[in-house]
């Protein structure tokens, strides 16, 4: 989400897609115990954390909230609405870059016969005053992840140092 006051860009999954699975049978266990002869105290109980525990396993995701009144950055796993982290003050950017990663897998088919399979991304960061690092975004394509870099220094042009700072 871009408005003028801060900038706040989720990121990737907090778990990996086989996670997510396990977050969707949790969720199927809510039917599952609702169909069971147990006790309603216990089935009043064991549906909503179960159907919780799945929505929190399915849409946690890691982010990045730029405030630019108060000159923070927060690093945050947002899961279910609510946000984890610690803020960061800075006093200012000095650039953002690009770096395209390799990501490599191997793969091995029951025949025990391997194979590698290589994917590569292309991830945003941006260096502060202070030497830190921070990741921003991440894209397959990086002239899409080029567009949102200028939608992002619109936002953020006035933390962005000047040449003789």
């Amino acid at each position: 989400m871009i408005s003028m006051s801060e900038l706040d860009i989720k990121q990737e999954a907090y778990f990996p897609f086989t996670f997510k699975i396990f977050g969707v049978l949790l969720i199927f266990g809510c039917f599952l115990v609702s169909v069971t002869q147990i006790s309603w105290l216990l089935k009043s109980l064991l549906i909503p954390i179960l159907f919780l525990l799945g929505l929190a396993v399915i849409f946690a995701r890691y982010g990045l909230k730029v405030s630019l009144k108060e000159k923070t950055y927060l690093i945050y796993v947002g899961i279910l609405g609510l946000k984890f982290g610690k803020p960061t003050p800075f006093n200012c950017i000095q650039y953002f870059f690009i770096n395209e990663v390799t990501e490599k897998a191997v793969v091995t088919a029951m025949s025990g016969r391997a194979s590698e399979v290589s994917k590569k991304t292309h991830k945003l960061f941006m260096k502060l005053d202070d030497e830190e690092k921070i990741h921003v975004d991440t894209h397959k394509d990086r002239q899409a992840l080029e567009t949102k870099l200028a939608e992002y220094k619109k936002v953020l042009n006035d933390l962005i140092c000047s040449p003789e700072t």
